[in-house]
């Protein structure tokens, strides 16, 4: 942080990530838990030489900077005022001959967290606002449970296999599965099965279901038996997202406590209920056929939710929300791993590799590191507004929401046609650009449309003359091509973006 970057944080107040403490003479206590709470949190800046007068900010320096550093940084390294090693970075900055102590304190790795004082688990803290609080036994536990090598959904529970699953749930996996990845023995018993792919254990001559497997496959009597919560509550609301809660509260709620092959299953199927467009899936797969290219976005963000939950926090559930103006996909838990890279192509750490793995061998979500790079373009390449995510290391909890508003608003067919009578409609240059836009956007999922689907979908009741027109000058300009080149009237037609 330079002495523009801190001139500009005293204008404001104390945040998140940033903390002042006048220290003139020797280190503060509490600055301890500041640095506890910044490593398990976001990370932040600790800034000593800072005073509060006024409810105001101003430089009052730090008179002794070489104790003052010393006694910090030694305090933390060497005197195990922590229990792990934290690379702080330092900086002095000279404010009129005002020495101010800077130091950035990073997020700690998933392993080391929590982050403790003086050998107390119970003494850790987290960052809220411009508070650091101390942890409750429950935020704790959910920090060892992060920082485990060995995943809570991998553990063994002793429940017997007979009666452990919901056999059609399996039966419908098992049957997908073996069309997607041919060569695998098909006459394998259900639990030879499970065992094969690691979702039974064998432990004590016996075979045992994991987490896991229940929590993919389980009947219903098992899957309570380690969630005493529904996995997923998905309601229509009757307003937008940030209006006074309504009289009414939702328009249509449904709660899934079944396992997650039966709660994707059904949740699709209220899904395609609810479309302004209705369209056709395949019923077997739950894979697109003749759906909408939104549906794929919501399919990736929807199972995103169901697969990565932190399914040990029984205290809270997945939540879907249908507002007036996006779309929300609310998460019990935060994200595993580096937060940072969760655009990046590549692998990702993830907190329940065995259920997303079930998912994507199915084929029901992106491959490993392209999920949510492919729900932030998708989505803007169908004319929407850029989706905002919140990944939350404080409450423990992921927030993503899919705007309905559009970057460039659908042009009705009545607004097309108001243009002077003395332009004839065949005329290139009256075209809007923001039309040929809205078609180029439509076609960017590489999925072919005919000229009537792409009009039914700008809201057109018929194909206009305004679209037939664009669609000529897209083809003319080689932004879009026929499927079918060799037959150019040919009843089967569409279009797709070159």
């Amino acid at each position: 942080m330079d002495l523009q970057n801190l001139k500009k944080r005293l204008k404001g107040t104390e945040w998140n990530d940033v903390e002042f403490k006048e220290a003139q003479q020797e280190v503060p206590k509490s600055s301890y838990e500041t640095v506890s709470a910044f490593s398990n949190t976001h990370g932040g800046w600790l800034i000593f030489g800072v005073s509060e007068k006024n409810d105001e900010y101003q430089i009052s320096g730090v008179s002794n900077v070489e104790k003052v550093q010393n006694d910090f940084l030694s305090s933390i390294r060497a005197d195990q005022k922590v229990n792990h090693d934290i690379h702080i970075k330092e900086y002095i900055v000279d404010v009129d001959g005002k020495k101010v102590l800077i130091f950035f304190i990073p997020e700690a790795t998933r392993s080391y967290k929590p982050i403790y004082l003086n050998g107390d688990i119970r003494r850790s803290y987290i960052r809220r606002g411009a508070c650091d609080q101390k942890c409750t036994m429950h935020e704790i536990e959910r920090f060892l449970r992060d920082a485990s090598e060995e995943r809570w959904e991998g553990k063994i529970i002793e429940f017997p296999i007979r009666e452990a699953f919901d056999y059609e749930s399996l039966r419908w996996y098992r049957s997908i599965f073996n069309e997607r990845n041919p060569g695998h023995d098909e006459a394998l018993s259900d639990t030879d099965f499970l065992f094969q792919w690691g979702y039974v254990l064998r432990e004590k001559k016996k075979l045992w279901p994991t987490r896991a497997s229940i929590i993919l496959f389980g009947s219903h009597s098992a899957l309570h038996q380690i969630i005493p919560r529904p996995i997923l509550d998905v309601q229509w609301i009757p307003s937008n997202i940030d209006d006074p809660q309504p009289e009414v509260r939702w328009l249509d709620r449904i709660v899934f406590e079944d396992n997650l092959i039966m709660t994707w299953r059904g949740l699709v199927t209220r899904y395609i209920q609810k479309s302004e467009k209705p369209f056709r899936i395949d019923p077997h797969t739950l894979l697109r056929n003749e759906a909408p290219a939104e549906y794929r976005v919501f399919r990736e963000a929807a199972i995103n939710l169901l697969i990565h939950q932190d399914y040990a926090d029984h205290g809270r559930k997945g939540v879907i929300k249908f507002y007036r103006d996006l779309i929300q996909f609310w998460n019990p838990g935060d994200v595993f791993g580096n937060a940072d890279k969760l655009l990046d192509p590549g692998e990702k750490e993830v907190r329940n590799p065995r259920i997303v793995s079930a998912f994507r061998r199915l084929g029901l979500c992106e491959q490993a590191g392209s999920g949510m790079r492919m729900v932030m373009s998708q989505w803007q390449d169908l004319g929407y507004l850029k989706p905002v995510y919140f990944n939350d290391r404080a409450h423990k909890d992921f927030d993503i929401q899919l705007p309905l508003k559009r970057a460039i608003p659908i042009v009705e067919e009545r607004d097309l046609m108001k243009q002077p009578e003395s332009q004839p409609e065949s005329q290139p240059e009256s075209q809007p650009e923001s039309l040929k836009g809205q078609v180029l956007g439509l076609l960017a999922n590489q999925i072919p449309l005919s000229k009537s689907e792409i009009a039914k979908k700008l809201g057109q009741k018929q194909i206009s003359g305004q679209l037939k027109v664009v669609l000529k000058q897209l083809f003319d300009e080689k932004l879009i091509e026929y499927t079918i080149p060799e037959k150019p009237n040919s009843r089967l037609q569409k279009y797709k973006k070159t």
